[in-house]
């Protein structure tokens, strides 16, 4: 993996030196419960362009030529540059350390605006053209074993895209490097942390199923959509950053700084 320079922002005060070291799974919700209300705050803010973008989309199904295609999801893809403030501020808050909810969260969407808009109009591509292969290839199942192979391969190529995207986003935020430096380190890690990142795919398939069962009464329908309004965006990426992060740090934040110091030592 190519050298960079990190680009922490605001770096507060972390956990003591002399603090003894916490398991990660009880680590996980102890800084839960600290950031708890703070996270509800962080997913508002979220809200607003994503309500934004839940507007657009349902007046997008209302046009006939549009309606029940991927193009009432393109709304969306602007929603991606705020998955930059997102990210930084529950990048901290898995390191432990200090964000100010608001103006991190507008500073590094002013900083990394453009990386996250083209990366989402490539996850909008990616996830076209994959779903659309898939439909294709389960629909000719029957009449030929090749299909079958052949939607396999998609299948497991959207897996490894997807595990690849739960590191895109840390890494625009955290280093400075390229978008094509970020999808070569991130294509990398979806294969080295592939336990972690099937552990995370299949925890938000769980969700995903919950969110499904909810569906069966009107109050459950509300709980549901009040967990989306207050919670559910900010938790999804602090649980990501949080399992994804020690791999990074491990693999490229260390080595790093171990050369760093060794430079600063000659």
């Amino acid at each position: 993996m190519k050298l960079f320079q990190l680009n922490y922002n605001r770096p507060g005060p972390g956990v003591r030196k002399d603090a003894p070291p916490q398991k990660p799974f009880i680590r996980f919700f102890a800084v839960l419960g600290r950031k708890f209300f703070d996270l509800i705050k962080l997913n508002l803010l979220f809200m607003i362009p994503v309500t934004a973008a839940c507007v657009l989309a349902w007046l997008l199904t209302l046009v006939p030529q549009v309606a029940d295609t991927y193009i009432t999801y393109l709304p969306f893809v602007f929603v991606s540059p705020f998955v930059a403030g997102l990210t930084i501020v529950t990048r901290n808050y898995a390191r432990e350390e200090h964000a100010f909810i608001f103006s991190d969260f507008k500073d590094c969407v002013k900083e990394n605006w453009k990386a996250f808009l083209i990366n989402g109009f490539v996850y909008y591509a990616v996830m076209f053209i994959i779903g659309f292969a898939v439909r294709y290839y389960s629909s000719m199942l029957g009449k030929s074993q090749v299909n079958f192979i052949l939607m396999v391969v998609c299948i497991s190529i959207l897996v490894i895209f997807i595990s690849a995207q739960y590191y895109v986003p840390v890494m625009i935020v955290t280093f400075d490097l390229n978008l094509k430096q970020i999808y070569t380190n991130s294509l990398m890690f979806a294969i080295i942390g592939l336990w972690r990142n099937l552990l995370l795919t299949a925890v938000f398939a769980l969700i995903a199923y919950g969110f499904y069962l909810m569906q069966s009464t009107l109050l459950t329908i509300i709980i549901g959509i009040l967990i989306i309004i207050f919670f559910f965006f900010s938790f999804c990426m602090y649980l990501i950053n949080f399992t994804v992060y020690p791999l990074v740090e491990k693999l490229m934040i260390k080595p790093a700084e171990t050369e760093s110091s060794g430079d600063e030592k000659n």
